[in-house]
């Protein structure tokens, strides 16, 4: 009892805050490489929009996130292309990780469509996916960005998904 009181005394005297923060705010988030690469055929703002999406997992985000989300430094337009590519985009984007020389936990997000038939598909840089039926989603947009939707939280770990699974390709 003598315990809980001195603790209580500390976190209002300020002494015990930030180890009270610490312990709830739980894990730190996952430090992966990711780049965004939205189809061309897009307008600018269903790119902000898949933008908007992707900063909402991000750690630094307004709600908070699972990742801390860092810099590729690969050559954006070679990605965009594999969007539209005649050839299976996820062939693309392997073959452009592996001729810029990405490395460690680097995801491709290739994101395509608008509003309720939004699409992800993220690709680390691994040989194949570790989970096909997570790296390849559908999704409604409008839902994972809209505070008061019911499917936002569902929405929004099936794209956290994407990233992890892509990311445990890259060798997590």
């Amino acid at each position: 009892m003598r315990l809980l009181i001195l603790l209580s005394a500390l976190v209002a005297c300020g002494l015990a805050a930030p180890e009270a923060a610490m312990a709830q705010a739980g894990p730190p988030p996952l430090r992966v490489k990711v780049l965004l690469a939205s189809s061309p055929h897009l307008d600018a703002a269903a790119r902000a929009r898949h933008d908007a999406m992707l900063q909402s997992l991000s750690a630094g985000g307004p709600s908070g996130g699972w990742f801390e989300i860092l810099p590729t430094g690969l050559d954006l337009a070679e990605f965009e292309h594999c969007t539209i590519s005649a050839q299976d985009t996820r062939t693309c984007a392997s073959r452009q990780l592996a001729e810029q020389g990405a490395t460690g936990a680097t995801i491709v997000v290739l994101a395509g469509g608008e509003g309720e038939r939004a699409s992800w598909i993220c690709v680390g840089t691994g040989a194949r996916p570790t989970s096909p039926e997570r790296q390849a989603i559908r999704f409604d947009l409008n839902a994972g960005l809209d505070t008061a939707s019911p499917k936002r939280m569902e929405t929004r770990a099936a794209a956290a998904g994407c990233i992890t699974s892509a990311g445990a390709e890259s060798g997590w």
